[in-house]
């Protein structure tokens, strides 16, 4: 102990507790009230379970108006474990952003990709899994990746690119799930299979829309309805 100790006080060192009193200037340690300093077991942190409460918090209020502060009383992590362990926000969105894909997106994509079914029954399940998804109690109302294009300011720069890369991945899967069906003979080869999954994604993107208004699975699955009612005419 240097010259910085001035006065008497309780300090610690090496999980050591010691009390320090001074005597006509004399610096003396109270050695019977050593004891050691108790710990108990470090929290460990729960990399997914932190991934999944943050991702509420995007997908319900967006990424610019969910600040640190929200993600740390979310999550239960200190803001420097965060930062330990994504670096920065922006980060933790990425990270969040994988995990919605790999949770979600990818689930419902892979009812496209099952190759007994007919093109028809697989978009059928496709919006069905799609419908469930955005009305789910479990989760905020709508698609997480477009309740966030859609609150993003223009100057939201990395963010705005990421999501939208993200996002022209569905229609790029739509595009290769009609793809495939056009070379088995299922679609006409005139058609623009590129056209279709544009019109899908806005589909897909009009229940999001209406789901984060109030729409009831009931009602998403009418659009979903409507929307394969007139397949027969959009592949003409």
């Amino acid at each position: 102990m240097g010259s910085g100790l001035v006065n008497g006080g309780d300090y610690f060192y090496n999980n050591l507790s010691f009390t320090v009193t001074r005597y006509n200037g004399i610096m003396a340690t109270d050695s019977t009230q050593c004891v050691k300093k108790s710990r108990g077991r470090p929290k460990v942190f729960d990399r997914d379970a932190a991934l999944d409460k943050a991702m509420k918090l995007f997908w319900q209020h967006g990424y610019e108006a969910t600040s640190l502060a929200d993600l740390v009383e979310a999550t239960g992590a200190k803001a420097p474990t965060l930062y330990a362990e994504f670096t920065n926000k922006e980060g933790l969105f990425r990270a969040v952003l994988d995990r919605y894909i790999d949770r979600f997106a990818a689930k419902h994509e892979a009812q496209l990709f099952c190759e007994e079914k007919s093109v028809e029954s697989a978009l059928a399940d496709y919006f069905a899994a799609i419908a469930n998804c955005f009305t789910s109690k479990d989760t905020p109302a709508g698609c997480f990746m477009i309740n966030n294009c859609t609150t993003l300011s223009p100057d939201s720069g990395d963010i705005a690119n990421t999501l939208k890369s993200r996002h022209a991945m569905q229609e790029r899967t739509l595009q290769q799930f009609l793809c495939q069906r056009q070379a088995r003979g299922e679609i006409p080869t005139h058609c623009d299979v590129t056209h279709l999954a544009e019109f899908l994604n806005c589909i897909i993107q009009g229940m999001s829309i209406s789901a984060r208004e109030g729409a009831s699975l009931e009602k998403l699955m009418q659009i979903a309805g409507t929307t394969l009612r007139l397949w027969p005419e959009l592949v003409k």
